[in-house]
């Protein structure tokens, strides 16, 4: 197949516009996050010396000039910790994410319902029922009618519906316990979402659920594709919710702590709002909690990344079932909530951050998100 001239040359001017649109939208992003750091970045967060900001600026200049400090304000501030090779949130959101992942295939990839295919055969929770594009299937794709998928759902015990697709923060989730056939075609009859997927609502270990039980709480680990193989970065946080709340997002009010190299929690936590507890607001000390599975966690997420190459930093929730074996609940394939972990760990890339860096910002031929016509012509 060849392109007609005008063809081509139609081509190559959509091409321009989704380039230039994506380099726009990086460009509104830091500003808006810009706008963040100043109403939230800013408040109760200590400053920093002359010398912290000239090692700061020394480390960052050979890269670029064009970050707001007052991410790392909060972040030393937050953490403890110093150190100048904290990832700037403007920065992470601009250039490294898009850099990184291939944002423009996200939508689709990230839709829930096919990681049942992406992940075959590790861990995941049993899924009953895929709605997608408001046809329904059952767990092995094949197309069902709606009594059909009521039939299929009535034998579940408790079920979690979730939103497929653009779901975040828990966001939309759903919780069905021993529901009735009444129930279920209530339930269905109401919906308003086409993109869905019912699975079971997991039963954790007596240790994840030790501090909030009421919640499926987890584990958030990332990796990074480098160098030809999968790392997995160094640092990982344990999510809990708080109060009645069923999920354990930061942005339904949930809070994270660091989970030290030892598997121990360490002695506080913060919420989205960079508010710190030095126990679980529901009562509990979180250094009393350890975990001894976590080299299965790594494990686990190491040889699930494989699955996905288009996105070299992901970011996974990982539940502990009662059996006490890690599960993948989530795999954050963009914006993967570094903010969690710096805020209470350290730098999102360790010691692989320069590596990272000079990738993203140094290197000669620059990778650019675009549609390629070369393989038509």
């Amino acid at each position: 197949m060849r392109f007609e001239k005008w063809e081509e040359e139609a081509f190559n001017y959509l091409t321009k516009l989704y380039d230039n649109f994506f380099e726009e939208l990086s460009s509104k992003c830091m500003e808006c996050f810009r706008i963040d750091s100043k109403e939230l970045f800013l408040e109760n967060v200590k400053e920093l010396t002359s010398e912290q900001e000239k090692k700061i600026y020394d480390f960052w200049k050979k890269y670029t000039s064009d970050f707001d400090i007052a991410y790392h304000k909060y972040y030393i501030d937050r953490s403890g910790t110093f150190d100048e090779k904290f990832i700037p949130d403007d920065l992470f959101v601009g250039y490294i994410d898009g850099y990184l992942n291939n944002r423009a295939i996200e939508p689709g990839i990230a839709d829930k319902n096919y990681f049942d295919l992406y992940l075959k055969g590790f861990n995941l929770p049993k899924t009953y029922i895929h709605l997608i594009n408001g046809i329904f299937e059952d767990e092995n794709y094949n197309i069902v009618t709606k009594e059909q998928a009521i039939d299929i759902l009535v034998t579940a015990n408790n079920i979690t519906i979730k939103p497929s697709m653009a779901s975040y923060g828990g966001k939309g989730v759903k919780f069905l316990n021993n529901p009735s056939r009444i129930d279920l075609i209530n339930f269905i009859d109401n919906l308003e979402e086409d993109n869905l997927i019912f699975q079971e609502t997991v039963n954790q270990s007596d240790v994840t659920a030790k501090l909030h039980p009421d919640s499926l709480n987890t584990i958030r680990v990332m990796t990074l594709i480098l160098d030809g193989e999968v790392k997995v970065l160094p640092y990982a946080a344990f999510r809990m919710g708080i109060g009645k709340s069923k999920v354990d997002n930061a942005s339904f009010g949930g809070i994270y702590c660091k989970i030290n190299e030892d598997g121990s929690l360490s002695d506080f936590a913060y919420d989205a709002l960079g508010k710190k507890f030095d126990e679980h607001p529901d009562g509990g000390k979180f250094s009393n909690i350890k975990f001894e599975f976590m080299e299965e966690v790594r494990e686990l997420v190491k040889n699930a990344a494989q699955r996905f190459p288009h996105f070299r930093l992901i970011g996974w929730d990982i539940a502990i079932t009662e059996n006490n074996i890690p599960m993948i609940i989530e795999a954050n394939l963009t914006m993967s909530g570094m903010d969690v972990i710096e805020t209470i760990c350290g730098p999102l890339f360790g010691e692989y951050t320069e590596k990272v860096l000079d990738e993203v910002f140094l290197q000669k031929h620059k990778k650019k998100t675009s549609m390629d016509i070369s393989q038509y012509v």
